[in-house]
């Protein structure tokens, strides 16, 4: 390839068949569309009929220079032009235009130029004018007089179609259509309905049955304001077309009006109060016929039966709210991912880290095989340089006195020196080449101790890069599970808040990754008077129907602005209470175990215990280190796997001579549900009772720090009201050194022992001292934690 050439970014093309049919659709709804234009005429005095829509449509098409699509207009316009000859007497007039319009515009395109508005209006006015006047049935002033009306009046109508089909070409994009846009579009779609015309099946005429059903459809879908616009706009246009202009107006818009008001009360309501509202205003205006039945009773059942999909693909489009979160969600998901591939490529960075300090390790065991022949080099040149047998040795003799010095060397690395018979025979200088060799064998094995720790360290690294890399790769993967905002919530609390007068600057409701129901609320501060307990909970408690409370965090003042910020949640079914008694080992001021209890932002009761091995300052520190990180890890709602993958990397870098591990012992409650899940990374048994009844739950996984990734492996269990977990270390058990690890002692005092967690805790600990005579071996730490049921 050709230096500093630009290669152009490569980029894929999705040849799918969803494109060649998405052309059909548009070309089908083009025509449709021209037919129906075509068709529509505006009769306001005798001569005078109007039917500058399909021109109008046709004018649009051809201004966006699309070969395919304005000579699919040019079609379907004249043939709706030609459908309607017996209606408008100068139908061909129209297609004349049409066909002239098209021939500029079709000329203009092959030569690349620009086609002018303009030129299309004095074209259209021109011929109109020339042809209208002289073909009309009344006097040449009168004709001349109509044919100019008619003809301008293409103008005003180019505008409202051209601005219409826009608005249309925005449909199913992230646009979000403003209320002048919105009509528009429903100008167009009631002028599709209304170019339907008179036909009629079984007395029912088309026309009014399409546009009722498009009128109720599109009301369920939009609400009231929704439901209006389209009815008084579809009643306008159909009246004006059929000369009865007031009836049609009364009878779309009020069922416009009426679906969209109790479309919240669901499809049967709506329904019924659309039917009643429909033969109270045809009763009005004339008799209720058969047809009139058949109408109503067709388009009812069209709005019981359309899909919900269908309903909320509608709504998606005209309510701008839906379309804004439907926005919001693509960037928030667009951020996200941008911040996901920032750690991917973290991950990577780690990978590839982790790969260079292998390579260096392995290109060290390339060089051995130079290391020796380097040393018979360094040898010769330190005793032979100067010796004056060096060019008969190293030049006649070369190959046999290499092969001495190699023996030599050799024989002195393995600590019993042996002098070759070849060099003993002809060297004058033995004695000085014995020493230099014993010299050089030193430095030689001090710098590869040396060099060997330091390749020790280099894979050492490169283990715990990989295993991270591992782990940021399970914190990826948590990250992609989603916080679900709950839009409909939102939308009851405002209303309610200000029903019950609760003033609020910002209300935010969603499920958090557990599934579970959090309101945020932001307010003015209350200055203590517990406004949110008070007033604002039981407003929510009574909407929701759920049993709800204040998070732990409670209320939180921003002293830039003086707002009060609160969540309110569901209420956990359960409350733990947790109790912890411990005693470090004789002689020692610290105790090698750590512990922690309470509950996290996620509803999550955790509980955990870990064994610093030894005991000590030392062991405390281990032990505290991985308490910490595994309250970290667990808070901010990573998984089991990914925070002690992490952990054990983490504690797994360690580089001074005495190696220590540390145990960990964890169980999580699901505080909604009573769901236990129990994991033991070198931990003792734990157990649960019930009652007299005790179950132990024990496993066999090696502690942290061992193994370069730990495979977690969780024991679940369900608790009921009034059930004590109970998690020990190592020390409890091990009272007997000579039968260390038996649990038979406790699970036989947990059997008769007191419920209470407090004393329990206790009485544990002071079992297990005396059973070890008083002599406490190694550190001992009791937590017993007992569930209550609230509800």
């Amino acid at each position: 390839m050709q230096y500093e050439v630009k290669v152009p970014t490569y980029k894929r093309v999705n040849k799918r068949k969803l494109n060649l049919e998405s052309n059909v659709v548009t070309i089908i709804v083009a025509f449709i569309i021209g037919v129906t234009l075509g068709r529509v005429n505006l009769s306001f005095v005798e001569g005078l009929t109007l039917a500058p829509f399909g021109i109008a449509y046709l004018f649009s098409t051809i201004l966006k220079r699309r070969e395919k699509e304005y000579l699919t207009a040019f079609i379907s316009v004249s043939l709706g032009y030609l459908t309607t000859y017996k209606v408008i007497d100068n139908a061909f007039v129209y297609f004349v235009i049409a066909l002239s319009t098209v021939i500029y515009g079709y000329v203009m395109n092959k030569l690349d130029k620009k086609i002018s508005k303009k030129v299309l209006f004095l074209l259209s006015i021109g011929i109109y004018v020339s042809l209208g006047t002289f073909v009309g049935s009344q006097g040449l002033s009168i004709s001349f007089g109509f044919s100019l009306i008619e003809a301008i009046s293409i103008i005003p109508f180019f505008y409202m179609i051209n601005y219409g089909i826009s608005c249309l070409s925005e449909i199913r994009t992230n646009y979000i259509f403003s209320v002048e846009e919105l009509i528009s579009i429903a100008i167009i779609l009631c002028l599709i309905v209304a170019g339907i015309g008179g036909v009629e099946v079984f007395g029912v005429n088309i026309r009014n049955l399409l546009g009722i059903m498009v009128v109720t459809t599109i009301a369920y879908s939009g609400g009231i304001s929704v439901g209006a616009i389209i009815g008084v706009t579809m009643g306008i246009i159909i009246g004006i077309t059929t000369r009865d202009l007031f009836l049609p107006i009364g009878i779309y818009s009020i069922c416009g009006l009426i679906v969209g008001i109790f479309k919240d009360t669901g499809k049967i309501f709506s329904v019924l109060a659309y039917v009643i509202s429909y033969f109270l205003v045809v009763m009005y205006s004339e008799s209720i016929g058969l047809p009139n039945i058949l109408e109503v009773s067709i388009s009812a059942i069209w709005l019981l039966l359309i899909p919900n999909n269908f309903i909320k693909d509608i709504l998606a489009e005209i309510n701008n709210e839906e379309k804004s979160k439907s926005i919001n969600e693509i960037q928030i998901q667009g951020i996200k991912n941008e911040f996901m591939d920032r750690l991917d490529g973290f991950k990577n960075i780690l990978n590839t880290i982790s790969s260079s300090l292998n390579n260096l390790s392995e290109n060290n065991n390339l060089l051995i095989k130079n290391k020796s022949v380097a040393l018979i080099e360094n040898l010769a040149d330190r005793v032979c340089s100067n010796c004056e047998l060096n060019n008969k040795c190293w030049g006649r003799e070369l190959h046999t006195t290499f092969s001495c010095f190699g023996e030599l060397i050799g024989s002195c690395e393995s600590g019993k020196i042996i002098i070759p018979k070849e060099l003993d025979r002809k060297c004058v200088k033995l004695n000085t080449l014995l020493k230099g060799t014993e010299n050089l064998l030193n430095n030689y094995t001090i710098n590869e101790n040396v060099k060997s720790r330091l390749v020790e360290g280099r894979r050492l690294i490169a283990n715990q890069m990989n295993n991270m890399s591992i782990a940021m790769d399970d914190i990826i993967r948590d990250f992609e599970k989603d916080v679900t905002n709950c839009s409909e919530v939102d939308k009851l609390l405002r209303k309610t808040f200000v029903k019950n007068n609760i003033k609020y600057s910002e209300v935010y409701s969603y499920t958090d990754r557990c599934g579970h129901l959090k309101i945020k609320v932001k307010r003015e501060n209350c200055e203590g008077c517990s406004y949110c307990i008070k007033n604002v909970l039981p407003v929510i408690s009574d909407l929701i129907k759920l049993p709800l409370s204040l998070t732990d965090d409670g209320c939180r003042i921003n002293p830039s602005n003086n707002e009060c910020t609160f969540v309110i949640e569901e209420t956990p079914k359960y409350n733990i209470l947790s109790y912890a008694a411990f005693t470090p080992k004789d002689g020692e001021k610290y105790s090698g175990d750590t512990f922690s209890f309470g509950k996290n932002k996620n509803g999550l009761y955790v509980t955990t215990i870990s064994d610093g091995m030894g005991s000590g300052p030392e062991a405390s520190a281990e032990s505290n280190i991985t308490v910490n990180l595994i309250e970290k890890f667990i808070e901010q709602g990573f998984d089991e796997a990914t925070s002690l993958n992490t952990i054990n990397s983490i504690m797994g870098m360690k580089f001074n001579e005495d190696e220590k591990f540390t145990t960990l012992d964890m169980n999580t409650i699901d505080l909604y549900t009573g769901n236990v899940s129990f994991i033991k990374v070198g931990g003792v048994v734990s157990f649960i009772k019930r009652g007299n009844e005790v179950e132990v739950i024990e496993s066999s996984e090696l502690p942290f720090g061992i193994l370069d990734s730990i495979e977690v492996k969780k024991i679940k269990r369900k608790i009921k009201h009034g059930d004590i977990i109970v998690t020990i270390t190592d020390g409890i058990l091990d009272v007997d050194k000579n039968n260390a690890g038996n649990y038979r002692w406790v699970k036989d005092y947990l059997e008769k022992s007191t419920t209470n967690p407090e004393y329990l805790s206790r009485d544990i600990l002071e079992k297990a001292k005396e059973l070890c005579n008083g002599k406490i071996f190694d550190d001992m730490t009791v937590v017993v934690s007992k569930a209550y049921s609230i509800y």
